[in-house]
């Protein structure tokens, strides 16, 4: 880290870039804290990737400092209401905690028998998945292996014959997006914030190493520290203003929504249905969740970064991805892998409609949150490969803890109820060595 945590001083002002959720609780943290606070937004709150999400939330990762961080953002959106001071009488649910459900094959059902390398990942996913719950465990997640009987036992509609078992997590959900920045932007005028709006950022007054302003559409705007929540668009705004250059590609992801035609379960039983990942590894990976009466579905495919995407390419369906393309579209291969873990379901209805938007990933699947290397009044925290929504609390929390000096040795200690955890920041230090780091397994 090029601005070591000792040297980050108070400040009065700071530019928070980026109207989503992460900048939304950013913005109100800092505000409590007695920071000065302006959000620009080149367009409209919830313009990007917050208001495309699937707004999962779960701790059932790989790196032991992204589970701390899922523990604490789940904890703090169980008390959204609370934290943000919402008027009595427009409260709603923010978090569905309906569970995640991953299911691991049983490498003799993977594949054929000559097909030795997918049989050995298989296993290989399976063993890892139990030592990613023991992990899980020892920091006191309440995470489960489950058998193939309790699988079905508990979801009638999961077929047990393929299975070698699940990893059960049932205190993760999913997350009601809007509610997030819309509620966490109100609160933050509340708090003094000034929240611009079709304010771009086009450049920056550059002295000795900071940024002295922001060059906007809407004229200059000076301040202590800067910090960029942009995410997928986070490399480009990090060129215009001076900053470092950031390894996030911006990747198209497209979610599906099926129409059941027939009920297979009671109403309640389908909408308490978990977030269900149908195996890991190559091929695998489908995953759905109810919303509403539909259901939702995804799968994260390989495909080039769009590095010169528009705000409008974010609802763009390419033809081979659009449900109304016949059987032929993106959609039907997520049907066929659900087809293998649960007939019943990957039967009842068929697509209606499909949305889209863009990942911001990392080279290794962690985020970037830190002090930039050219710039030292600005910080980073973009690049959460798809898991932005779930990461805003921890992240606004972290910032604080940069622009406040509030560490220890580069670490940094979360409050009570997890007192005793201390997140390493070089796990996220936009400086990493991306080959010596450690990879997050985890990822949709």
């Amino acid at each position: 880290m090029s601005n070591s945590l000792s040297s980050a001083r108070f400040a009065d002002h700071v530019v928070l870039i980026g109207g989503g959720a992460s900048g939304a609780l950013t913005a109100v943290r800092l505000a409590e804290r007695g920071f000065r606070v302006t959000v620009v937004e080149k367009a409209k709150i919830g313009n990007g990737s917050s208001s495309r999400s699937a707004a999962g939330i779960r701790a059932q990762f790989s790196v032991e400092e992204t589970v701390i961080g899922m523990q604490y953002s789940k904890w703090w959106y169980r008390q959204f209401h609370e934290r943000l001071a919402t008027p009595e009488e427009g409260r709603q649910p923010v978090f569905r905690q309906n569970g995640y459900l991953f299911l691991y094959e049983d490498p003799q059902q993977a594949a054929p028998a000559w097909k030795t390398e997918r049989r050995k990942e298989a296993a290989q996913a399976w063993q890892l998945a139990q030592r990613n719950v023991a992990m899980q465990q020892r920091l006191g997640e309440p995470v489960e292996i489950l058998t193939p009987q309790q699988v079905q036992s508990n979801w009638p509609h999961i077929d047990p014959e393929r299975l070698i078992g699940a990893t059960w997590g049932p205190s993760d959900g999913f997350l009601y997006p809007q509610m997030i920045y819309m509620e966490g932007f109100r609160r933050a005028r509340e708090l003094g914030v000034t929240v611009m709006q079709d304010t771009e950022v086009i450049g920056a007054t550059l002295r000795y190493g900071r940024i002295v302003a922001l060059e906007t559409t809407k004229g200059p705007i000076e301040a202590d520290w800067f910090v960029n929540e942009t995410n997928a668009w986070a490399a480009r705004v990090s060129r215009r203003i001076g900053g470092m250059p950031l390894p996030v590609a911006p990747l198209k992801r497209y979610h599906y929504f099926m129409k059941p035609h027939r009920q297979i379960m009671s109403s309640e039983a389908w909408h308490s249905l978990p977030m269900t990942i149908y195996g890991v590894g190559s091929g695998r990976g489908a995953h759905s969740r109810p919303e509403g009466d539909l259901l939702m579905l995804a799968w994260a495919h390989e495909t080039e970064p769009e590095f010169g995407f528009r705000d409008e390419d974010q609802d763009r369906i390419d033809p081979p991805f659009n449900c109304q393309h016949g059987i032929d579209n993106y959609g039907y291969a997520i049907l066929e892998q659900m087809m293998d873990f649960s007939p019943l379901l990957a039967e009842c209805g068929g697509l209606t409609a499909t949305s889209s938007g863009f990942y911001g990933t990392t080279p290794d699947a962690n985020p970037l949150i830190g002090f930039d290397s050219n710039q030292e009044n600005l910080v980073h925290a973009v690049g959460f490969s798809g898991h932005g929504l779930m990461h805003a609390p921890i992240t606004a929390l972290l910032v604080e803890a940069l622009l406040t000096g509030a560490a220890e040795e580069g670490k940094v200690r979360l409050p009570q109820p997890f007192s005793e955890h201390l997140l390493d920041l070089q796990t996220f230090d936009p400086s990493r060595s991306f080959a010596q780091s450690s990879k997050e397994a985890m990822v949709l």
